[in-house]
């Protein structure tokens, strides 16, 4: 009788929505939902009610921007009270963008002894960024270079140290973006000691002092490849050497380096390439036919491309002194056209017999006429027989000139 009196109670307080259905939820599952949550969300939920007072402590992950915070003594007292509270246990993700105290210069004794404690935790995902604008970077403790537990590790605005040892075991993922490296070998062998490594993304600034990139793994599935494009920090001796014979995806935005080798290039299914081994700077071509003629037959066996008109530039002018290879295993090409000549792009479409999709997308232009223009697109499928669908894109300002062309073929 008692408990059909409690559920007719817990009925009726349902119908009014007053019920709160989410805080009698176990704690494992609202740990999980929170989880997702950068910390500053998680720890607002605290003032819910009893129930939610403590449960953002046991959420093994921290998410901070140091910006979020008022006042940087009340950023770093929360952080070590954290780090202390979770002492015993273990860190499943820790992400961090230190803001400084103001003065320019990142308390380097404070961030290491985070880092220290994080990898004694046992993290797995590890993001750091300095933001506090020093023109002094924040090496690295040399200890996370053998931290076993670490599954991926995306830092910015920081120095690697003279690299004696790396043991990187777990590790699958890595994003370095302004990471200054003592020297070549450094970062080579960064790269090598992570024998499971999947997904690789480097940015470079045009300062950068690497030399010669050598992205040397037998795991490797994607690298992307940036570096800025700033005028003045051209080099002919930046160098970049991929040896990753299972390579399934590659970015290439970089207009400074000059010579791209890729080797065992066999597994290579989709490619985004912007560069112009920076010819576009008023460079002498002849040098590099050779270096142009072994890339492209390293991208030969794609199937998927974007590639921009700098790029395409390059492969026009080639075209003038050798053949170009065949792209037979291309069916789905994207063109981004900036600046460039509509004549350089069926020279290219001539070498890939089996595409099927075609995609222009159409920045600033040099001015032509637009019957121009189209009239070398008005009929693809003479170009290519195999193509079924294309679509060109225009700016806004274009819109409703009634040229666009999109669609399938018959």
């Amino acid at each position: 009788m008692v408990k059909d009196r409690k559920k007719r109670v817990r009925a009726k307080r349902s119908r009014s929505g007053g019920v709160d259905y989410i805080s009698n939820l176990p704690d494992c599952l609202l740990c999980e939902v929170l989880s997702k949550l950068p910390t500053k969300d998680i720890v607002k939920t605290s003032v819910l009610s009893t129930r939610w007072r403590n449960l953002w402590k046991d959420i093994p992950r921290l998410d901070l921007d140091g910006e979020d915070f008022p006042f940087y003594y009340v950023f770093v007292d929360f952080v070590n009270r954290f780090l202390d509270f979770n002492r015993d246990s273990y860190l499943d993700s820790f992400k961090l963008s230190y803001p400084g105290d103001g003065n320019w210069v990142p308390d380097i004794s404070l961030i290491r002894r985070w880092i220290r404690a994080v990898i004694k935790l046992k993290v797995k995902h590890l993001d750091f960024v300095d933001d506090s604008g020093g023109s002094i970077l924040f090496h690295i403790p040399s200890t996370i270079y053998t931290c076993q537990s670490l599954v991926s590790l995306k830092l910015c605005c920081v120095n690697v140290s003279i690299l004696k040892s790396v043991s990187l075991t777990s590790l699958k993922d890595i994003d370095l973006n302004i990471v200054k490296f003592p020297d070549d070998l450094a970062i080579e062998r960064f790269i090598s000691g992570c024998p499971v490594l999947e997904n690789l993304v480097i940015r470079r600034p045009s300062y950068y002092d690497i030399e010669v990139l050598r992205v040397c793994s037998q795991s490797l599935l994607s690298f992307t490849h940036v570096t800025s494009s700033a005028r003045g920090f051209v080099e002919e001796n930046l160098f970049v050497e991929i040896d990753a014979p299972k390579l399934e995806y590659l970015r290439i935005r970089d207009h400074r380096t000059a010579n791209f080798i890729i080797k065992n290039h066999g597994s290579l299914v989709e490619l985004h390439l912007n560069t112009a081994w920076n010819l576009c700077y008023g460079n002498e071509f002849n040098p590099k036919r050779n270096m142009v003629c072994n890339f492209l037959g390293g991208i030969s066996r794609v199937k998927d491309m974007t590639i921009s008109s700098s790029t395409l530039e390059v492969i026009y002018e080639y075209s003038r002194f050798k053949p170009l290879p065949l792209f037979c295993y291309l069916s789905s090409l994207r063109v981004k056209f900036y600046h460039c000549r509509w004549e350089i792009l069926p020279i290219f479409l001539q070498n890939c017999p089996n595409l099927k999709s075609l995609v222009l997308l159409q920045g600033s232009i040099k001015k032509m006429k637009k019957k121009k223009e189209i009239s070398i697109l008005s009929r693809p499928q003479c170009l290519l027989p195999s193509l079924e669908y294309v679509e060109i894109k225009r700016p806004l300002k274009w819109r409703g000139d009634g040229d666009e062309t999109s669609g399938l073929l018959s």
